[in-house]
């Protein structure tokens, strides 16, 4: 028989095991972080929740080429849609007028693209300073970034926008031309010297076959990385070391312009545009497969894969007198003031660096933006460079001179690429740059003091 100790000793141990199966179903199943199954409460991204479905109104100039990147953002974050809308033509003007049109139907744009001129935004107090964002954004902190990757776009203590994409450039070569005219590939420590005899070893007029295509790409690229190259301005756009003055009224670098101009006029390896009208604008196509050197990027290289009929490469941009660069954009992606689903468009910029869109990235020609050993190893498997040059495209990575222009002031009025293609294209006197260098140097200048002052 038990006694009574007994007895109220088993009632004890009953009732504590009835709390404890009480206090852990609680826990397990009610109490915050935890869900019953897993012991852990999901994510709110894995999470199936009721949430108010989100647009956001992307301003762009590309074509449906990044549908696939807004699909695998939308399949990340279900509630949120993103809605590309198209400036064909007019550059930073065009996308400002379209900001303030939407501001004024009140239905405001989230995000946006720039062309380049970020402070055109900034003064009219159209951009979000992301720097709060990704002072708390904890993704951003376990990633390794390049050095001074996002200094071209603060200004003030503010982040103006991110780099969207990082799109380096490459000399494109039609191999079958070279080869008709028994010429081998070059080694990727070409020369511009070696580039220019090339050029005149494939040009046959009488065939309509030449050198380079009738492509102004050569005056926005290939001209500044020569100067570059060789040691006539340290920076991109003939800007100086400082970035506040044009250095193209110099006599070094107006060498360079006439050195791609005899190209046109004494080489006859490129065609004017009056030649190449007269011609059928054949020569100014690459794609056509008259010519045997063009300059291309992300935006060329997936029409090539779709369109070319002859075998083409890359080779990196020549070598100088001092130094071998690679040509590299940063478009600039903003989140606009205006927007009314903040916290939902910077998910959109955070996203950019996320292993699926940096791989995505690279797929499509671009370069990786963060430094990972698996991006590193995964562009041996872009299906893309696949029996092409790929060491020309490693190179990119650590010999590259990035497009300045995000935070000069009057940058927008720096009209340079129209001035020096009339020269080379369309026979213009070649001291047309110093009035025009010399008339936006002394504006920059007085618009830093203003901006000083003020």
């Amino acid at each position: 028989m038990k006694s009574r100790q007994s007895i109220a000793y088993a009632k004890s141990m009953l009732l504590l095991a009835i709390l404890s199966i009480t206090l852990t179903a609680c826990t397990i199943e009610g109490w915050p972080g935890v869900d019953g199954k897993n012991g852990r409460k999901p994510s709110d991204d894995q999470q199936t929740v009721e949430r108010t479905p989100v647009e956001l109104k992307l301003l762009t100039w590309s074509d449906e080429t990044y549908q696939e990147l807004y699909d695998m953002f939308n399949r990340k974050y279900p509630w949120i849609t993103i809605k590309p809308i198209y400036i064909t033509n007019g550059g930073d003007p065009a996308i400002v007028a379209k900001i303030q049109e939407l501001q004024a139907a009140g239905t405001p744009a989230d995000l946006t693209w720039v062309a380049g001129d970020l402070l055109q935004y900034e003064q009219q107090g159209l951009l979000e300073n992301l720097k709060p964002y990704m002072d708390a954004d904890a993704s951003f902190r376990e990633k390794e970034l390049p050095d001074g990757y996002f200094n071209m776009m603060a200004f003030s203590g503010r982040r103006l926008a991110v780099p969207f994409v990082d799109v380096p450039m490459w000399i494109v070569v039609n191999k079958d031309l070279l080869k008709k005219n028994g010429v081998e590939m070059p080694p990727n420590n070409w020369t511009f010297d070696d580039f220019r005899e090339i050029a005149k070893k494939v040009t046959d007029p009488s065939a309509g076959e030449y050198g380079l295509t009738t492509s102004s790409d050569f005056v926005m690229r290939l001209l500044p990385m020569k100067s570059a190259a060789d040691g006539h301005a340290p920076n991109l756009s003939y800007m100086n070391e400082n970035l506040n003055q044009s250095l193209l009224n110099t006599p070094e670098v107006m060498a360079d312009v006439r050195w791609l101009t005899e190209f046109v006029t004494v080489d006859g390896t490129m065609q004017s545009w009056e030649e190449a009208t007269k011609q059928g604008d054949v020569t100014r196509d690459f794609l056509n497969g008259k010519t045997a050197f063009e300059v291309g990027g992300d935006w060329l290289l997936p029409r090539l894969q779709k369109n070319a009929k002859f075998e083409w490469d890359i080779l990196p941009f020549p070598r100088g007198k001092i130094n071998q660069y690679s040509f590299h954009i940063y478009g600039p992606l903003a989140l606009l003031s205006g927007s009314k689903h903040k916290d939902e468009a910077y998910k959109w910029i955070s996203f950019q660096f996320e292993m699926e869109a940096q791989k995505w990235k690279m797929e499509k020609g671009a370069n990786a933006s963060v430094l990972d050993p698996e991006l590193t190893a995964y562009l041996d498997k872009v299906p893309l460079w696949q029996g092409k040059n790929l060491e020309a495209v490693k190179m990119t990575k650590d010999n590259g001179l990035v497009l300045p222009g995000a935070t000069i002031p009057w940058f927008s009025e720096y009209d340079w690429i129209n001035v020096i293609n009339d020269i080379v294209f369309g026979g213009s006197d070649p001291n047309r740059v110093i009035a025009s260098t010399d008339a936006w140097n002394k504006k920059t200048l007085e618009l830093r003091q203003q901006w000083k002052r003020n």
